[in-house]
């Protein structure tokens, strides 16, 4: 966990940011039960996920605040599932929760609704929530941004673009952090071991056009 402390520290070199947007690496229990049925639980299994996951109590260790501004927005996806957990993450890097900024509904490319099995209801939305610290008020710019966002979901974890787009409407021009970043973003930094994982154009999605910070003990 120190390694990657260090890294965020060192790839900031000492920058401070004002906006800060994170798609943190959840781990998922082994053996949640389901009681789907009246007479029996179902049982599922941790979720093998493509990337590497970090704990709670590891994700807290991330120094969010020696590369936060006084005045500081943090953006957090979470599941869920993991809402508790996400504003007790959020609360420990310093920023104080203020409400669900975005609520992502999950559609396909024809336009319908895309629902996968929850254990109480049909999951259709993912949500990110927002913690502020400071007087963020002053910096915001945009008064008619749209909570709700219905877009494509295409590749595993891969959020909309639109959201980074109405962060930057509603705070532009000042410094802006991406982390847990899978792409690289005009007008954002970006950290995270998968950093090169990404790039649109054109409707198209390119693999490895950036290098990589080196965490979670891998080397690129």
């Amino acid at each position: 966990m120190e390694h990657e402390r260090k890294e965020l520290l060192k790839m900031c070199e000492g920058k401070k940011y004002n906006v800060i947007y994170a798609d943190p690496a959840w781990k998922y229990n082994r053996g949640v039960h389901q009681e789907t049925f009246p007479k029996r639980k179902q049982t599922r299994i941790e979720r093998e996920l493509p990337y590497e996951t970090m704990t709670l109590d590891e994700m807290k260790l991330l120094d969010v605040n020696s590369i936060s501004e006084k005045d500081c927005a943090c953006f957090m996806w979470v599941t869920d599932s993991h809402l508790k957990q996400g504003i007790e993450l959020i609360e420990s890097w310093g920023f104080k929760y203020k409400t669900i900024a975005f609520i992502w509904k999950k559609i396909t490319n024809k336009g319908n609704t895309c629902a996968t099995v929850g254990a109480w209801t049909m999951k259709n939305c993912e949500i990110c929530i927002l913690g502020t610290k400071g007087n963020m008020l002053k910096h915001k710019k945009s008064n008619n941004t749209f909570q709700l966002v219905e877009a494509e979901r295409t590749i595993n974890s891969k959020k909309p673009n639109e959201i980074r787009n109405r962060i930057a409407d509603i705070f532009p021009n000042i410094p802006k952090l991406e982390m847990f970043a899978r792409m690289r973003s005009e007008g954002w930094d970006a950290w995270g071991n998968e950093t090169d994982k990404f790039e649109t154009k054109g409707g198209e999605i390119f693999n490895h056009s950036f290098p990589a910070q080196s965490l979670f003990g891998d080397e690129k």
